[in-house]
């Protein structure tokens, strides 16, 4: 009786403690939320009372809510609501410049030119720095507005000011509003050797791919400036590639869900003795998934430099005082944070990818040649 009475004794200590660390755990995250708060208001009070010029309220406090939103995701946008009235009505508009961009050290940073686009055409490229769209400074604006003003009636024109990287210096160009149907893939040239572009991961892209690498050789899948949301038609693509079962996890807040693909029975796989993956820091969604999924895989060879790290879906959320957040609120994994490394570094310039390559299979021909005499 006494030995059961101690032993009760001991799990009702342990309880105890247990309960008690979790409320001091639970009374610490409050009070450090109280903390920050407080900070947060002494900070406001501070540019309040010493600032030079007296202050907008209303904007700082728009300020600390864009900072709160893009501070856990650099594309997560913050959109209140008169600038959401000015802009929603571009969304439905079929007229496009012809590029993506992204929010990068705090100005918009174009990740992809469409080819046969006015922008093509002006020399802007991936990486150029956007500086201002109509006289505003993108610094100043979400990532969802610039998106936003990057559409527009057809044929209406749109200034846009940017750091031309040919020129050294800022540009100030003025282009129209043009309706665009990019092509879901490409087959282009780099230098000597042929490659096939992905834009959008289409219905089709399997035949498509397939098709290209009956005659591509070596074959070359560019990924440098793919951010395609269309998961499953990836997958699908790397099933072939790969040829056995691929998986992608889909996470949310609350939950997890898993896509797969396999090949498909009867289809003869990928034939070729190597695939060069091309790569960027521009390589972004299902396109830095499939570089993950791809990455060590017999016969595939990673080039270029480090893919984002960013495999995502969003959604516009409306606010009760009429502003608007767009939040990421899935991510998408095989993804590092940091970025894939490629297997081999290059510049994502045509004539060093087509330099590395050449060098890759060179190598791989003296190898071939050594064994032979070996034998």
């Amino acid at each position: 009786m006494l030995k059961r009475l101690v032993q009760l004794t001991m799990i009702l200590t342990v309880v105890a403690i247990a309960a008690a660390v979790g409320i001091s755990n639970r009374q610490k995250k409050q009070a450090d939320a109280y903390n920050a708060f407080g900070i947060f208001a002494k900070v406001y009070n501070i540019v309040k009372a010493r600032y030079v010029e007296p202050v907008n309220e209303e904007r700082a406090m728009e300020g600390a809510y864009r900072g709160a939103v893009e501070s856990v995701f650099d594309q997560n946008s913050y959109i209140p609501a008169d600038i959401m009235a000015k802009i929603q009505p571009r969304l439905a508009e079929k007229g496009r410049v012809g590029i993506r961009v992204i929010k990068r050290g705090g100005y918009a940073q174009v990740v992809h030119v469409e080819p046969g686009s006015e922008a093509e055409k002006a020399g802007i490229v991936a990486g150029t720095i956007l500086q201002k769209i109509n006289g505003k400074y993108t610094w100043d604006l979400s990532l969802f507005a610039i998106k936003a003003m990057l559409k527009g009636p057809v044929g209406k024109p749109v200034n846009l000011t940017y750091y031309s990287m040919d020129q050294g210096k800022d540009v100030e160009h003025s282009f129209r509003y043009t309706e665009l149907a990019p092509p879901a893939s490409s087959i282009y040239k780099v230098e000597e050797y042929k490659a096939f572009r992905i834009e959008s991961f289409s219905d089709d892209v399997v035949d498509q791919f397939n098709r290209y690498a009956v005659t591509g050789k070596p074959a070359l899948l560019d990924l440098r400036y793919t951010q395609d949301d269309h998961y499953r038609n990836m997958l699908k693509l790397a099933a072939f590639i790969i040829g056995k079962k691929v998986t992608v996890t889909a996470r949310r807040r609350d939950a997890v869900k898993t896509f797969t693909a396999r090949p498909v029975e009867g289809v003869p796989g990928l034939c070729v003795p190597h695939l060069f993956v091309l790569t960027s820091g521009f390589t972004m969604n299902a396109g830095a998934v499939m570089a993950n999924l791809l990455k060590g895989q017999p016969g595939v060879i990673l080039v270029g430099t480090r893919t984002s790290g960013k495999a995502f879906d969003s959604q516009v959320l409306k606010l009760d005082d009429g502003a608007y957040v767009e939040l990421a609120t899935v991510f998408y994994r095989p993804l590092l944070k940091k970025g894939i490394k490629p297997d081999v570094r290059s510049y994502i310039d045509d004539s060093e990818i087509s330099s590395k390559i050449e060098n890759i299979l060179k190598k791989e021909s003296h190898k071939a040649d050594g064994n032979k005499t070996a034998a």
